[in-house]
């Protein structure tokens, strides 16, 4: 009597149309989510992961300490937050220090069970972070290399002033260097209605040049200019080098570029601007196919691989970027140990 029977609510039904409607906006929100990870990855790292090996790629995604982070910069859409976490998540050890080895169709190391003949840098996209130029030049020697190629992208747009002070570190540490522009280089002297290469010649000199180094032949080509290409002085300059380099029978042919010619999952390559020179880009491959070119190496990508040209079987890297800006990857150079036999071997090298 002094307790008033509790009547039972009728409970709620589950399932129904608005239980559908629940789920659905569920998987659309999930969707979204996976679509914005991978949009993000795309973006910032220039690489299509749907082209890579995904299966240990999102595992390590997921089993990451990096994911929340990830997740909660995409929902506020912090750009630096986005950035941060897939530079942690793609420097994580189940990945390695680079993705080359999902993108790769064989192992491209060489034995080194050989004597090491010489060692040299190849450096790219410092842009104006002098200070990490200056590291990865200063390792480089310390680590024996006897000389520097450069690929590119020693300033922001391309003034004097930036070139300068680029050139400034390649002079003070005092290792030979031979270098091409990027398309950076060229900005500041396109803008001014002048000949694109004006400030890089100013400041550099040569755009493209050849030269033989221990029996080793080096040749960069200039591929800076994204409108226009390479003229034709500069292609037939290419065939009549390769040419007489064959006819000399050298230890080992290497090719160096700013722009990639071809990527399996980037859209970082010579074409992405003006579609017309992807043709230029396979013309270029087949002539090194042709003349038994070991190698090309590039760079702006920003991001490093290694990988074979599937058509023409081509063997090709994709350096990292020296700078420590707009880079997923910590600032970055390769290491090459030519062998007395004319093998070699790339090391993807992270600056200490």
């Amino acid at each position: 009597m002094f307790f008033k029977k509790h009547e039972d609510k009728p409970k709620r039904r589950k399932g129904g149309l608005l239980g559908i409607i629940r789920m659905f906006m569920s998987l659309v929100m999930i969707l979204l989510l996976l679509t914005g990870i991978y949009l993000a990855y795309k973006q910032f790292s220039g690489l299509d992961p749907l082209k890579i090996d995904t299966n240990s790629s999102i595992k390590t995604l997921m089993t990451s300490d990096n994911v929340y982070i990830l997740i909660n910069g995409l929902l506020s859409f912090d750009i630096d937050t986005i950035k941060k976490s897939l530079q942690n998540f793609l420097k994580s050890p189940s990945t390695g220090s680079t993705t080359s080895t999902s993108l790769s169709t064989g192992s491209l190391t060489t034995d080194t069970s050989v004597p090491l003949f010489f060692r040299f840098a190849v450096i790219a996209d410092s842009h104006t972070d002098t200070a990490s130029l200056q590291k990865a030049l200063i390792q480089a020697k310390e680590n024996g290399a006897e000389l520097v190629v450069g690929l590119g992208d020693y300033s922001d747009v391309g003034t004097v002033d930036e070139l300068v002070n680029s050139k400034r570190q390649f002079d003070t540490v005092k290792l030979p260097y031979y270098l091409t522009p990027g398309d950076h280089d060229l900005w500041d002297a396109r803008d001014k209605s002048r000949n694109p290469l004006d400030n890089f010649r100013q400041v550099f000199k040569d755009t493209y040049s050849s030269f033989e180094y221990k029996g080793v032949r080096f040749l960069l080509l200039d591929n800076s200019d994204n409108y226009t290409g390479l003229d034709g002085v500069q292609l037939k300059w290419i065939e009549d080098e390769l040419q007489r380099i064959s006819e000399n029978k050298p230890k080992l042919t290497l090719v160096f570029a700013h722009s990639p010619l071809f990527h399996p999952s980037s859209d970082h390559v010579m074409g992405k601007v003006n579609p017309k020179l992807t043709n230029q880009a396979r013309h270029l491959i087949d002539v090194f196919s042709r003349f038994g070119v070991a190698e090309v190496i590039a760079g702006d990508g920003h991001f490093y691989s290694r990988y074979i040209e599937p058509e023409y079987k081509l063997k090709m890297t994709v350096l990292g970027a020296v700078t420590s800006n707009r880079n997923l990857q910590a600032p970055r150079y390769l290491m090459v140990d030519v062998f007395e036999d004319g093998s070699y071997n790339i090391q993807d090298t992270e600056i200490k």
